[in-house]
């Protein structure tokens, strides 16, 4: 019996050993494994450090809002990205393609808009990357014509009531930012019937004479002006023509009182 327990101890101080020898090879087996998981972690952390994180592309460009026609005749557009030479972009003006974009050496390029009228446009510009990740970007702007100004016809202080046989004066001045554009014109019945041009100065002045008047009359005139814009303002004249009074009769004159002929009443003479 006691040789029987001495085995028993041996074996049973073995595999303590043993089992202890196995735990601390398992722990170096962790420990190396966390080590080795360290390494790889900070490498793949240096390597994202190092390439950068791929983001979407960036769009900016001009936004010229509202302008007047000829003020701004194009629009330039820049895209950033890690990868410019992979990026497939898509350009719209109102909604029509424009082909055959390709950005600059600064990753830049232009849209011609010298062409196009007034009104409302919208340009509209879509850049993707090799991922695929999507960006866009567009600018409203409207396009008008010059100010022009009103036309107006601004007369002189000249009279409108006429002694029969003098003349009638009729002036003033045809204003607009563009007199040369002027249709101006002037009837003494109906101007949609007849009518005949005014002629006038550089200035816009006219001046017209309408002589021997003799019966009261209606002097209509119309002006339509502008390049772009046009306007237009209409005035009607009326002279009336004062008749000389006639002179009263007296009474004196052939036959009357003083004149020596004999009114054949008897005044007591043969």
């Amino acid at each position: 019996m006691h040789e029987a327990e001495v085995q028993v101890a041996f074996l049973e101080k073995s595999w303590r050993a043993r089992c202890m020898k196995n735990a601390e090879q398992a722990r170096s087996l962790m420990l190396a494994f966390l080590m080795v998981g360290s390494v790889m972690v900070g490498i793949f952390y240096l390597d994202i450090q190092d390439a950068g994180v791929d983001e979407a592309p960036e769009i900016s460009g001009d936004e010229p809002g509202d302008f007047v026609i000829g003020d701004v005749t194009s629009i330039s557009i820049k895209i950033s990205d890690e990868d410019p030479e992979n990026l497939r972009i898509d350009v719209t003006l109102d909604g029509e393609r424009i082909p055959n974009v390709v950005l600059d050496d600064e990753d830049s390029f232009t849209v011609d808009i010298s062409e196009l009228g007034v009104g409302p446009h919208t340009l509209k510009v879509t850049a993707k990357d090799r991922l695929l990740q999507e960006t866009q970007w567009f600018t409203n702007f409207e396009i008008a014509y010059p100010a022009e100004d009103i036309t107006d016809i601004v007369l002189d202080g000249f009279a409108t009531t006429i002694q029969y046989g003098e003349d009638a004066i009729l002036s003033g001045n045809l204003t607009h930012s563009s007199i040369e554009s002027c249709e101006f014109d002037w009837s003494d019945g109906d101007l949609n019937v007849s009518r005949l041009a005014v002629g006038m100065e550089e200035t816009g002045h006219f001046y017209m004479v309408f002589p021997d008047m003799e019966e009261n009359v209606t002097i209509s005139m119309e002006a339509r002006c502008g390049i772009n814009i046009h306007t237009t303002d209409s005035v009607s004249i009326t002279f009336t023509v004062e008749f000389p009074d006639e002179p009263e009769e007296t009474g004196e004159g052939e036959g009357g009182e003083g004149d020596g002929s004999d009114d054949g009443s008897d005044n007591g003479t043969e």
